[in-house]
């Protein structure tokens, strides 16, 4: 189970590098993608700010790509894309180190009926949740919405 592990963490990584270049830059590494759970670490010194904090919009790209990981888990054998087309976030808290996103797997029922409408439509959309923590205090709680077409 850990070898597969391993293999799934090195292959999202690799698909991030080849078609998201800006995640190589921003240093990001995949420390846990499995069915159930993706997370995705990033340095502060790649995610800099002016105030020597983690830049907001490297807070919401890492979180983007911890969702969207999920997603491309469970349908990479699939012929569909997954876009994102809405996402929120609230910055509770500056992120003055190097960081993790994590996302889990949603709600079964949420995902069955997302998976349902998927196969009679040929497209679906499904809203995930990512959150990023610091010494054990939210500062980042982030919802999207992915459309899988």
């Amino acid at each position: 189970m850990k070898i597969e592990i391993f293999i799934m963490e090195k292959k999202v990584e690799a698909y991030l590098y080849a078609h998201i270049p800006i995640t190589q830059a921003m240093g990001i590494k995949v420390e846990l993608a499995t069915p159930q759970k993706v997370i995705l670490f990033a340095p502060l010194a790649n995610n800099i700010n002016h105030k020597k904090t983690v830049f907001g919009g490297s807070l919401h790209a890492v979180a983007t790509l911890a969702c969207w990981s999920l997603l491309y888990i469970h349908l990479h054998n699939e012929p569909f894309q997954i876009v994102i087309t809405k996402s929120e976030v609230s910055y509770d808290a500056p992120v003055s180190e190097d960081f993790r996103a994590e996302c889990e797997f949603p709600k079964k029922e949420e995902w069955d009926r997302f998976i349902k409408i998927l196969k009679i439509r040929g497209k679906g959309r499904i809203r995930l949740f990512a959150k990023i923590y610091q010494k054990g205090k939210l500062c980042v709680d982030y919802h999207a919405t992915f459309a899988v077409i």
